[in-house]
Formats: structure tokens, C-alpha cells, sequence
């Protein structure tokens, strides 16, 4: 992690281009990157959904590419499978926007924490729906049902519910610019047309893949020369994602502190 704290914006859109070939999904991801470097991933760690940022984000258990997780399993978010305070960190990079029981979650996510333990999680905020491309109600509706979003809320509706589930202290950190969001979604939205898996962003990736390295390398300076700018710009004016770190009691508080029900 602590290689990634000295990347510039530059470096880090063309690491997330190394794991995603999508170009607005990368220009994301570096802007997660940027701030997902700062967090502290103390073992062991919980991740709640898609792992590929973790590849470069979370320590290794030993040698080699597959040695990232010590065990993989398919499970319902809503009923973790793990005893109480088994964790120091919980992970859901983008993740929990898309559950539909989101109270549930959160609290399962308490639940398995020890004292003291933290959940990192990414999340966009309603305000990316004032940012897109098209800034039209049925857009962002469609744009919705798209991405499968079902929880755009306010940062101080994120908090609350955070707090209700038995966080003791929450702190937000804005990673997203409306600039960047913008940027993103004229590049994301076109891509994302088609049917079920017939899209242009397929049809992209398939001719990605057919291009030779030096190609690949020239079109992805092209994209980090359209993105960069963007992911530079401040995201704490109009911020349209969010960073929540999520602190459980601490040991002398949580004894006195009620376990949420779960």
C-alpha cells in the first residue's frame, strides 16, 4: 500500500487500467484508488463483493497472485455466516448501494467486526444524478436501472443509517467530482447500450483484447489524457462518492454498548 501512497493521478489511472480494460470503469476506480490508499486494512479482512481493486489495495497472505485471500465464499450479505467480532476490517468497494436490504448489511457488517474494528466502504451519493451526462429526469432514472442502484442517498442519510446499525464514529471522505462524474458517464453510458451481455462495452473489450500491447498502451494514454485532468479536480466542491470509514466501540465501550440485532 505504501507504493501507491507516492503515485501520481497519472500512475494511478494507468495501474486501474491494468485490471479493468473499460475506460470509464478504470477512470473510477483510479479516483477510488486515490483515496482508498490513505485507509489502514488491518487483518483480517472481510470483503463484501467484487474483489478485483484488492488485488492492488490488500495485503497478501503469502507468494503469488493467488494467495490474496485465504477463502472465498459465495453468501447472502444479509446473513454472514461468520461468529461475532471475528474481524478488524470489513471491505464493500461500490458494493452496498446495490443490496437491496441495505439496513441488514450494515448491521451484519457491525456485527461481525470486533471492538474497535473498521468497514471501509465506497459508495456514490444521489448528487451523481445532477452530474451525468444528460441532466434529464428520465436519464438519471434509466442511468438508475442501469447501474442497478438501489441506494443513491444523501451523505448524512449514509451516516445515520451507519450510526442506527451501532457505529460509534463515522467519517466520510468525498473521492468523486461532478467533473469526473461527467467525464465518466459520457464514456460509461454509450458503452452500456445493448442487451443483456450484447453491449458496445463488450464489443470494446473484445477488440481491446485483439489489439497488440503497443496499441493497447497508445489507447490507454489517450484515456488517461481524457480522464486526468478530471481526477485532479477538487471533489469536495460537488462530491458525487463517498468513502465511509465506520468505527465500532472501541473494547471499554462496547461492553457497555447494546449489539444491534441482526
Amino acid at each position: 500500500m505504501s507504493e501507491l501512497r507516492d503515485c501520481s493521478d497519472s500512475e494511478l489511472l494507468h495501474l486501474a487500467q491494468g485490471v479493468f480494460d473499460i475506460p470509464s470503469l478504470a477512470a473510477w476506480r483510479a479516483a477510488e484508488l486515490k483515496v482508498l490508499r490513505h485507509c489502514a486494512f488491518t487483518s483480517p479482512v472481510l470483503e463484501i463483493g467484487n474483489g478485483c481493486l484488492s488485488s492492488l489495495l490488500l495485503p497478501r497472505t503469502g507468494e503469488g497472485r493467488e494467495s490474496l485471500y485465504r477463502r472465498v465464499a459465495c453468501r447472502d450479505a444479509c446473513r454472514l455466516r461468520f461468529a461475532d467480532g471475528v474481524f478488524a476490517t470489513v471491505f464493500a468497494n461500490c458494493v452496498l448501494e446495490h443490496l437491496p436490504d441495505l439496513n441488514r448489511v450494515l448491521a451484519e457488517s457491525r456485527r461481525v467486526l470486533r471492538a474497535g474494528g473498521c468497514l471501509i466502504a465506497t459508495v456514490p451519493l444521489n448528487l451523481i444524478e445532477r452530474h451525468l451526462w444528460l441532466r434529464t429526469t428520465w436519464y438519471a432514472k434509466w442511468r438508475a436501472g442501469q447501474l442497478q442502484h438501489r441506494h443513491l442517498l444523501e451523505e448524512n442519510a449514509w451516516i445515520d443509517a451507519l450510526r442506527q446499525v451501532g457505529f460509534a464514529s463515522v467519517q466520510a471522505t468525498p473521492f468523486l467530482s461532478a467533473s469526473l462524474c461527467e467525464l465518466w458517464d459520457r464514456v460509461d453510458a454509450p458503452l452500456s447500450v445493448g442487451a443483456g451481455p450484447l453491449t458496445v462495452g463488450r464489443a470494446y473489450r473484445m477488440g481491446w483484447r485483439f489489439l497488440p500491447a503497443s496499441g493497447q498502451s497508445r489507447l490507454n494514454l489517450k484515456w488517461q489524457r481524457y480522464f486526468v485532468k478530471a481526477l485532479q479536480a477538487n471533489p469536495s466542491e460537488r462530491p458525487c462518492a463517498v468513502l465511509f470509514q465506520a468505527w465500532a466501540p472501541p473494547p471499554a465501550a462496547d461492553a457497555a454498548t447494546p449489539q444491534s440485532a441482526t
